[in-house]
């Protein structure tokens, strides 16, 4: 009797749970194991994330996979129905993303292909700045030009000037001479990058036509947090950063300082005019606040204060002994950058939301001007403004979600204003004209545009997207609403078709414009070596782009490739006449390619990760084609040695590339020059803990420096400007860290 009472008791404690498995967006995760912690009892959800299963009072659930975070549940004592969110374990393979659509989707469910470069990879990188993160992350991101700031990239064979780099959503505008500033942007306080290639200019207008670089910040959750940075790495650059603040209830406070410095280095010393890399410090001070009023209305208001002092290493000759040559070691370039930044939203509710932001950033370059007599070519030196970039825009977002689609309106203005400064000593005394007809005179472009976009989700999950921009440039439309003779209609449409195997097919077409830039409209230099004249009459640049991916992204495998063909006209470029260097339009440009990235998690200690890009570029004119190579890859190897230290190996080819000297072109000698191709291998090690992250290792193991010697023909031009094999070391001290 007391064994079937027994028996009785323990079959009614006994309880059946039933329930569901899901990511942080809901979506189903099957294979889940799920087993009776103790116990040899489980089971396996299915693939709506479905699961049962028998368990006895007081009894311990814990959840596993392979990609989440593990989990464990108690306290299921008269429980029937249970719903699991399981956190994912790699964040570069099931991403939210925001810069495709401009609205949080899931990286899977965004109907324009998105890469993502991980917290994970930047922090295994080692890097302080954005541009070298590019480099190595995305072999299409080809640098070809090293002039401390005047470095240019390319993506997709197109350099910066036709891509649109954001922070957070916000254009980057702080540029001098129309090549940005990569010195601004640091590493340090970077969740992830967001990179689409391809023209995305319905969305973020003038210049998106190569593709967009969105550079995402950290976002800390915690009531105080502080983290220090620092990096070895020369002599590239030596760097100290900081990132603190304090976040209570409706108040937030972030605080970031980065410190870079660098020796510089010089691989053409045959060079007269400037080291690769020239001597520079850069300072950048930001503080970022943010209050919200109640659940609905919140601000934001961000500045920066950033400086780089450049030490120009120059060659000059001996006023009185003509054949000496003397080097100058000065400070003569300065870079300030001052940006300030509002944002309002009003959230009506989950589905309804208005954005209205102003955004102000003002770029200056200060020169020191020496005087050159016999041997005395620095006394009664003087440093002054030689030009300044004042950049306003304003932007009004309106979106809204109808069950499944998403629509989005919105209004952006653009206000710049370029100045330019005579140059005097402190006598009066004119030393040097400024770049616009040897006149103080202010250059003001002034551009308006109306956008919207839409979002479809068919039942199907397929997803359509199509995009409408409005632009005009000048007054006139914002006076009396009529279009002008620079007004342009843009339009983009992208399809997402989901297959029952899981891969995922893409197809994007999208028109795009780049504005010409006030120096290229404007500049006439003629106190300069040789001499530099803008055109008035030129075109603003378009563009149509089509591209056809397919792609199938898992925890274990992540696969993508991409066909894409641009076709670009009124391409703005110089072409060396009489006069000097003057800027025109180019057209029967076109760019075609195929992208290819693929990851691949071996086992739980170890990931593998392959890019690989063709970039094939036709024009009737050589000089706008310069510094694209054909075939560019990528191999990463992430290998986890002993529960503490991780081994990284990463591996960059670039192939040949020409380069286009116009004068050569002229004067009929040989203008093009190939530039040789070059492999570049890094190894490390990680150790992460708790509160302080090491990195440690070799660069450039192999020591490859760039072998070709170009003589009189552009000899600081060469295909890779780096500086050879270097040892490096990177500590993060953390503490209170707990990000979104």
């Amino acid at each position: 009797m007391f064994y079937i009472l027994f028996f009785i008791s323990f079959i009614f404690s006994e309880q059946l749970i039933k329930g569901y498995v899901y990511d942080g967006l809901k979506n189903p995760i099957k294979d889940v194991n799920i087993e009776v912690v103790g116990s040899s009892d489980g089971t396996i959800s299915n693939n709506d994330g479905f699961f049962i299963i028998k368990i006895n009072k007081n009894e311990t659930l814990k959840f596993s996979h392979i990609a989440y975070y593990d989990k464990v549940i108690n306290n299921l004592n008269n429980l029937n129905d249970l719903t699991v969110f399981l956190e994912n374990k790699d964040i570069s393979i099931d991403r939210i993303v925001v810069t495709s659509t401009k609205s949080a989707r899931h990286i899977k469910d965004t109907p324009v292909l998105t890469h993502v470069i991980s917290n994970r990879e930047i922090e295994n990188a080692s890097y302080a700045g954005v541009k070298d993160m590019l480099e190595i992350a995305m072999p299409n991101v080809q640098m070809v030009a090293s002039n401390h700031g005047d470095d240019r990239v390319k993506l997709q064979g197109l350099d910066n000037k036709y891509l649109t780099f954001l922070v957070d959503g916000d254009r980057v505008t702080g540029e001098y001479a129309g090549n940005l500033d990569f010195s601004m942007l640091n590493l340090s306080n970077v969740d992830r990058i967001e990179v689409i290639e391809g023209a995305m200019s319905t969305l973020y207008g003038s210049s998106a036509i190569g593709g967009v670089i969105n550079i995402i910040t950290k976002k800390n959750t915690s009531p105080f947090w502080l983290n220090v940075n620092l990096l070895s790495d020369e002599p590239l650059v030596k760097s100290i950063s900081l990132d603190s603040g304090v976040n209570f209830g409706k108040f937030y406070y972030n605080l970031f300082f980065v410190n870079k410095k660098s020796e510089g280095y010089d691989l053409t010393p045959q060079s007269e005019f400037s080291k690769t890399l020239d001597e520079h410090s850069d300072l950048t001070f930001q503080h970022k606040i943010k209050y919200n009023l109640n659940s609905k209305n919140n601000f934001e208001f961000l500045y920066k204060d950033y400086s780089s002092d450049i030490s120009k290493y120059m060659q000059v000759f001996d006023q009185s002994i003509f054949s000496n040559i003397v080097v100058l070691d000065a400070p003569l370039n300065r870079y300030t950058d001052y940006v300030k930044k509002i944002k309002y939203r009003f959230e009506k509710s989950s589905d309804e939301s208005l954005n209205i932001r102003f955004f102000n950033e003002k770029y200056s370059k200060l020169y020191y001007y020496p005087y050159y007599f016999s041997n005395d070519f620095i006394e009664n030196g003087v440093e002054f403004k030689q030009g300044s970039l004042n950049h306003q825009e304003f932007n009004l977002e309106y979106d809204i979600k109808y069950g499944l689609h998403k629509f989005l309106v919105g209004f952006e203005y653009v206000d710049q204003k370029y100045s330019a400064y005579n140059i005097y000593d402190n006598s009066g005394n004119f030393l040097h004209e400024s770049i616009f007809s040897g006149e103080d005179e202010i250059k003001v472009f002034k551009s308006s545009s109306l956008y919207f976009h839409s979002q479809f989700s068919l039942e199907n999950k397929n997803q359509i997207a199509f995009g409408l921009r409005f632009y005009d440039s000048g007054d006139d439309f914002l006076i009396d609403f009529l279009p002008s003779r620079n007004s342009k209609v843009l339009s983009s449409v992208s399809f997402l078709i989901k297959g029952d195997s899981g891969f995922n097919h893409r197809l994007t077409y999208s028109s795009g414009y780049r504005n010409p830039s006030i120096k290229e409209l404007y500049y006439e230099w003629t106190d300069h070596e040789p001499n530099i004249y803008g055109n008035p009459d030129l075109k603003s640049t378009k563009n149509n782009y089509l591209s056809l991916s397919l792609d199938k992204r898992s925890f274990l495998n992540d696969f993508s490739i991409d066909f894409y063909t641009n076709s670009i006209s009124n391409m703005i470029s110089t072409e060396y006449t009489e006069l000097g260097l003057e800027y025109k339009n180019y057209n029967n440009v076109s760019i075609n390619g195929i992208n290819v990235h693929y990851f691949r998690k071996i086992n739980k200690n170890s990931n593998l990760k392959f890019v690989y890009n063709f970039t094939d570029a036709s024009s009737s004119s050589d000089e706008i084609l310069e510094g694209i190579s054909k075939h560019a890859f990528r191999l990463n190897l992430t290998q986890k040695i002993i529960d503490k230290l991780r081994l990284v190996i990463n591996v960059k080819y670039l192939g040949e590339k020409n380069n286009f000297n116009q004068e050569q072109d002229w004067i009929g000698a040989n203008s093009i020059k190939v530039l040789e191709d070059y492999f570049l291998t890094d190894l490390y090690f990680i150790i992460p803990e708790k509160n302080i992250d090491v990195n440690f290792g070799i660069k450039n193991i192999f020591n490859y420096k760039d072998s070709s010697r170009l003589g009189d023909f552009s000899p600081d031009i060469l295909s890779s400007y780096d500086p050879g094999r270097r040892f490096f070391i990177q500590l993060e001290f953390k503490f209170n860290n707990k990000y979104d």
